[in-house]
């Protein structure tokens, strides 16, 4: 009877003690009832740690795993049984089907601890996901979003475990002595030639290393994606459908908002899209990802890149070329120009003025750029001339000596009044002959309005306005946004929205924020208010609007993916509209900003923020640093009941009693308390490269795939690419994102 004791222990942990004290004739009396009273007054025990926690309220992830001593147990009964079936009174066959049965108990109570073991060192260790991206699916139906799990009640009950103090040392196992020590002992063993393996299994990752290390420079608080590893991790991923309804990634700086974005990209390349990417701050990861995978996709004559940093090796386009209303170019403008205050009289001021610039060129046939304006802007009497030229010419019938009545009123003694006195002689000449005539042209009359004011006067009124345009016209960059079109020597391909958008490109906006923030702001502002205009004309009259259709079909329509990085410094008052009507003509945008005071900012108003934020659908959100920021998506939750293990203990004096002193006694009970689903504090102890999403009415967490794929260059790009490393790897990187030495080891 020797092996008796490890044979009941194994039918303890089993709760199997009744079939077996009933199954066996050839136990006796004495081994049987012992054990049957002794199963049934711990019944309750057992059942919890037999793997039947799923019943009861309370999981206890967060203990020893037990089931170990329950599976040495059943490996012991299992060895007695087949090597001396007579110690256990029985026959070989008998001890033999025991023997199978404690080996299935055993692989059964085995699994469970490993289980249990792996999900208490995944609350520490996470394994580096780091992967080229064509292991990301690419999918018409689904766009993929990371790896993670849905976060439900549950979830909040196990991290609310995890914050308990007598679990410190599972979750902040790398504050505890031994932890410390091994970390020492595995430094001084790789002083060692000889010790080199003994430091590689000290400093091994996997799990049944119990001193595995862990991954610091990533921070947060890294039980909170652990906690769903008990059911595991599956693809996270977000209806296609649904991206219409546009999307908000919000975190703070260096968390893994462009990594994430390098994930939306590829897939958008790969589905075909037109994708428009605008990088204020330059990312070369970004357009190293672009390039690369717009070479897998065979997409690589699609793709246009436009830097303001490098305007010899960037495609050039005009900000206000284009419009749908004669209004818009001056908008654009004059949305750049200070507006609190005093200054909001001045900006209307500028806005009039440049917009009966663009009235006045748009007349005369002529192709409006910030050059155009800047030329004009400083002295409008060339144009005023010019147009009332143009209007002679249409009353030529009625009025056919007008050239010599301008040059009459020239060479004469009349002198024009005052405020006109440091004009154009030949444009007040033209002025004069016009009203003597008594024309009207509406556009004719805006610009004699505006030529009539003092000029020292009017240079004073729209002085916030040259500065801007010099900046936008200088030099290179001038070069850039005012292209000459007529210029066939210069091989620098010039893009439009309407264009690319049928031809489905691929562009890359570099606006070089860290130089010149303010032309940066000008130049992305204007590019989107473009946008919004394009969006409009295709939402009207399709994307094919003048051209002819082959076979009377129209052309393929495609949907436009917008990544706005920086969002706060490329938004204004027209992106509402487009957020609002834009779905209809296939734009889907995704904007990436730090916080929501950055947007309240850029409007100077909290509603108006409200509104821009409210038209976004979905949530992305990494670890902010701003408690409304969380809040943002923490309020859109639910509160649910944790529950919450007590113990209470007391003694009670029975001075009645001759026999009994005192009474003590010992109860557990279990309360519940009511928490948020998510406390905003979770949010901002999220470990880089992790997220929420909330898609929809769901929750998930979420973490993203490092991409670590990169493809050769062409020389213009190469040579941006090591530039923008150079000026910005220092500032912006701390190259979080590459996988550490030791988990590459492991991989």
């Amino acid at each position: 009877m020797t092996g008796a004791p490890f044979l009941i222990d194994a039918i303890n942990h089993s709760g199997t003690a009744r079939f077996l004290a009933f199954s066996f004739p050839y136990f006796s009396n004495q081994f049987a009832q012992p054990l049957y009273r002794l199963i049934d007054a711990n019944s309750v025990t057992f059942s919890i740690l037999s793997g039947m926690s799923k019943h009861h309220p309370i999981e206890s992830l967060m203990r020893p795993p037990v089931e170990l001593s329950s599976s040495l147990a059943y490996a012991s009964g299992a060895s007695l049984a087949v090597m001396s079936p007579g110690m256990l009174l029985t026959i070989p066959s008998v001890a033999y089907s025991l023997a199978a049965f404690c080996g299935y108990r055993f692989c059964i109570r085995t699994a469970s601890a490993i289980k249990l073991l792996k999900y208490q060192h995944g609350l520490t260790v996470l394994p580096w996901w780091e992967s080229s991206s064509s292991e990301i699916p690419s999918s018409k139906k689904d766009l993929f979003l990371g790896k993670g799990f849905e976060w439900e009640a549950i979830h909040t009950q196990r991290h609310h475990d995890c914050k308990q103090p007598e679990h410190r040392h599972i979750v902040k196992r790398y504050s505890t002595p031994s932890y410390k020590r091994a970390r020492k002992i595995e430094q001084a063993l790789k002083r060692s030639p000889l010790a080199t393996g003994l430091s590689d299994l000290l400093g091994s990752t996997s799990w049944l290393n119990p001193w595995s290390p862990v991954n610091l420079d990533l921070g947060g608080d890294t039980t909170t994606h652990g906690v769903g590893l008990w059911e595991g991790e599956y693809d996270i991923t977000e209806p296609q459908s649904e991206r219409v309804a546009h999307k908000f990634v919000v975190g703070t700086t260096r968390v893994g908002k462009t990594r994430l974005c390098e994930v939306l990209v590829t897939q958008d390349i790969h589905n075909d899209d037109v994708v428009i990417v605008f990088d204020p701050k330059g990312d070369a990861e970004l357009l190293i990802r672009m390039w690369a995978e717009s070479v897998k996709a065979g997409r690589e004559h699609q793709f246009y890149m436009f830097h303001l940093g490098y305007p010899d090796v960037s495609c050039r386009y005009n900000p206000v070329g284009s419009f749908g209303r004669i209004t818009e170019p001056a908008s654009r403008i004059a949305s750049q120009l200070p507006g609190e205050g005093n200054s909001a009289a001045f900006r209307e001021f500028a806005w009039r003025y440049v917009n009966v610039i663009s009235r006045a060129g748009t007349e005369l046939g002529k192709r409006l750029s910030y050059e155009f304006y800047l030329k004009f802007g400083a002295d409008i009497d060339p144009l005023l001339y010019e147009y009332l030229q143009a209007v002679f010419k249409k009353n030529e019938a009625e009025f056919p000596k007008w050239k010599k009545d301008i040059e009459r009123v020239e060479e004469s003694d009349r002198k024009p009044d005052r405020s006109m006195s440091a004009r154009d002689r030949k444009a007040w000449a033209a002025v004069v002959v016009y009203k003597e005539y008594g024309l009207y042209d509406e556009v004719a009359h805006a610009l004699i309005k505006t030529f009539e004011y003092e000029k020292s006067f009017y240079d004073k009124l729209v002085a916030s306005l040259f500065p801007l345009l010099e900046k936008l016209c200088a030099g290179k960059t001038g070069q850039l946004l005012s292209p000459d079109y007529l210029d066939l020597e210069d091989k620098r391909p010039i893009i439009d929205w309407k264009s690319i958008i049928r031809q489905g490109g691929i562009v890359y906006i570099g606006l070089d924020a860290l130089s010149d923030a303010e032309v940066a702001s000008a130049v992305g502002s204007s590019m989107f208010a473009d946008l919004t205009s394009t969006a409009g004309s295709i939402y009207k009259f399709g994307s094919d609007q003048g051209l002819l259709k082959v076979d009377g079909k129209a052309g393929k329509k495609r949907k436009v993916c917008l990544h706005l990085d920086e969002f706060n410094e490329l938004v204004g008052k027209e992106f509402v509209p487009m957020a609002n009507k834009a779905g209809g003509a296939g734009f889907q945008l995704t904007a990436y900003t730090q916080t929501m005071s950055d947007i309240i900012v850029r409007f100077g108003d909290t509603a108006k923020a409200a509104q821009v934020i409210g038209n976004l659908g979905s949530i992305i959100m990494l670890r902010v640093k701003e408690l409304a920021t969380a809040e943002l998506l923490t309020e859109q939750l639910p509160d649910v009941d944790v529950h919450t293990l007590g113990l209470c203990s007391g003694a009670t004096d029975s001075p009645t009693s001759e026999d009994v002193d005192f009474v003590s006694s010992t109860q557990q009970h279990i309360g519940t308390q009511r928490v948020p689903l998510l406390h905003p504090g979770d949010v901002t102890r999220l470990p880089k490269g992790q997220a929420f999403a909330l898609v929809g009415s769901r929750l998930y967490k979420l973490r993203l795939p490092m991409l670590n794929d990169e493809k050769s260059l062409p020389s213009d790009l190469s040579f941006v690419t090591n530039e923008m490393r150079k000026q910005y790897a220092a500032k912006n990187s701390e190259g979080w994102h590459k996988m550490p030495a030791r988990w590459a080891e492991s991989a």
